[in-house]
Order: C-alpha cells, then sequence, then structure tokens
C-alpha cells in the first residue's frame, strides 16, 4: 500500500508536469489578472505541449532505440541526453514567451525551470545524480513564495500546500528507493536557490 501511494505521487507529480501545475495554479487561482479565458486556453496549451507532451516523447523515443534504459532514468549516465533535450525544449519555450512579451508571471517560471535544468544536469554531468522530482518540489515551494502577492485566493494556504506536496514527493521517492536522502536533498535545494535566483535576475 505504502509503495502504491509513492509510486501514485511519483507520477503526480512527476517535474515534467510541475511548469504546468504552476501555469494552472495562477491562472486558476487569480481570475482578475487572468481575465482572458482563450488566453488562458492558449497559455495552458502552450505550456502543456512544450514542456511536457513534447519532452515526455523524446524520452520515450530515447527508451525505445535504447539509447537509454528505461523512461525512469536511474542511471546517472542515462540521464544526460534526456536532460539535453528536455533543456532545449524548456529553453526554447521561455525565449518564445520573453521575445513576444507573453505573460511575465508565466515566463518567470519558465525561467527558473529552465535554470533548474541546466543546474541539475550540471551536476549531473560533473558530480552526482540529484531528484528531479525533489528538484520540482523545491521549485514549488520557492515560487508559491515569490507569487503569493500575485495570488488572489488564500496565498498563506497555497504555500504551505506547496511545503506538503514537496515533502510527499521526497518521501515517495525514498521509499520507492529511486534516490539517496542525499540526492534528494540536493533536489530540493537545486529547485529552491533556481527560482530564488530568477527573481533576482527577473524581477516581476
Amino acid at each position: 500500500m505504502k509503495t502504491t501511494i509513492a509510486h501514485f505521487v511519483s507520477v503526480v507529480f512527476q517535474p515534467l508536469l510541475m511548469p504546468l501545475y504552476g501555469t494552472c495554479l495562477l491562472v486558476f487561482s487569480n481570475p482578475y489578472m487572468f481575465p482572458d479565458a482563450y488566453e488562458n486556453r492558449l497559455d495552458i496549451m502552450r505550456i502543456t505541449l512544450n514542456t511536457f507532451f513534447f519532452p515526455a516523447i523524446i524520452v520515450i523515443l530515447l527508451a525505445g532505440l535504447r539509447f537509454v534504459k528505461g523512461i525512469n532514468l536511474r542511471n546517472r549516465q542515462d540521464r544526460t541526453l534526456p536532460y539535453i533535450a528536455v533543456m532545449m525544449c524548456y529553453i526554447w519555450t521561455f525565449y518564445v514567451y520573453y521575445k513576444n512579451q507573453f505573460n511575465p508571471i508565466i515566463t518567470y517560471i519558465l525561467l527558473g525551470s529552465c535554470i533548474a535544468i541546466v543546474l541539475a544536469f550540471l551536476i549531473n554531468v560533473l558530480f552526482m545524480k540529484v531528484s528531479m522530482h525533489t528538484t520540482g518540489g523545491g521549485g514549488l515551494v520557492a515560487m508559491s513564495l515569490i507569487l503569493m502577492p500575485f495570488y488572489y485566493s488564500n496565498p498563506i494556504a497555497i504555500f504551505l500546500l506547496s511545503i506538503l506536496i514537496a515533502g510527499a514527493i521526497g518521501t515517495a521517492r525514498l521509499i520507492l528507493q529511486a534516490h539517496t536522502e542525499r540526492e534528494v536533498y540536493y533536489g530540493y535545494l537545486v529547485g529552491f536557490f533556481s527560482f530564488m535566483l530568477t527573481a533576482n535576475i527577473f524581477p516581476l
């Protein structure tokens, strides 16, 4: 039962879904800042395709062509090509949003995600594997903290919920023995630091 719940949490809070969750949280928590339903649907569709669907398809293809051993990417060496592919998708999406001056808060989320992936990639290549699940969790906490002034609906509750989700993600990865404690904690640090850094170089 415990393992089943851990698998469920790992799937629901898969790292590639975190930018989409952040975007949906913003759009639906502040209808006054996001009043255009059509534009909201476009944003959600863009984020879904570019930060989840296309990267996921690439990872599945890499696994199918045996460039990596499986879609779980448990091996440190297996993560190099998927990291590069995901970075390309994320950086391109950020560039499009930044170049076209789309919503600046969503652009902030994309930049924070790009920085987190780049840092995780460098750490993976040079030092050790870090948990991308907890990188997403740490980024979610930092994002919720930074964006509290923009939430119309109970920002304290949203921030506390992000902490709870991040904790559940780390616990699930440890239960599944997908990472060591050090890899989980480093993931939290990478995600949190990335979004805090983004807030300083891309002020909202």
